[in-house]
């Protein structure tokens, strides 16, 4: 297990990227909010530029920038909380507050190595293999930070429930208890609320 990352101590670093990642979905949801708000707009310049003459290309195109946006914004809002769940488990040490930073990291990671896939394979048929190296080179660098910050995570995950269990106090037996009624150690620790 990781005992820092980007040379930070993993509570910080934990913080860190629980409040890149609030700040970056909250600027991608303004981004795709505009871009579902003027739709039409950028559909009828695409139009102009591509000059199509095409009756229908209107509303294939606008329902092509309105579907892939609004997709997009789901997944975001899910990286929102995720990253908000994220920022407020590191800070309340609740390891199980990273769980869904965790999956949701560990999709992007899949994502990440389909496109490095369809990448490599572009490079290795096509005659002309220049814009895939770009398209791998790019998806390999990306993969390799995403691991590095999912193990760090994932390490951050594993101290903070190695904490939590050394401070639970451990319960006793049903027959230490009758002989002791009046025991104080049975209750659980609520000092971290």
């Amino acid at each position: 297990m990781m005992q820092k990352m980007f040379f930070m101590r993993l509570n910080t670093a934990g913080v860190v990227i629980g409040w890149l990642g609030l700040v970056g979905s909250f600027l991608m949801i303004f981004l795709l909010s505009a871009t579902l708000g003027f739709a039409d707009v950028i559909a009828k310049t695409l139009i102009e530029n591509m000059k199509i003459k095409d009756a229908n290309a209107y509303d294939e195109i606008h329902m092509v920038i309105v579907v892939v946006a609004s997709v997009y914004l789901a997944i975001t809002a899910l990286s929102l909380l995720a990253s908000g769940m994220l920022l407020l488990g590191t800070m309340k040490e609740r390891h199980l507050m990273l769980v869904p930073w965790l999956i949701n990291s560990g999709l992007n990671m899949l994502f990440t190595s389909v496109n490095l896939l369809v990448g490599f394979a572009g490079l290795v048929s096509s005659p002309m293999p220049e814009p895939y190296i770009n398209i791998f080179l790019f998806s390999a660098t990306l993969l390799a930070l995403e691991f590095y910050i999912f193990y760090g995570i994932y390490s951050l995950f594993k101290q903070i429930q190695l904490n939590r269990d050394e401070q639970r106090p451990l319960i006793q037996s049903q027959a230490h208890a009758e002989a002791v009624p009046h025991q104080t150690n049975t209750y659980s620790n609520y000092t971290k609320i």
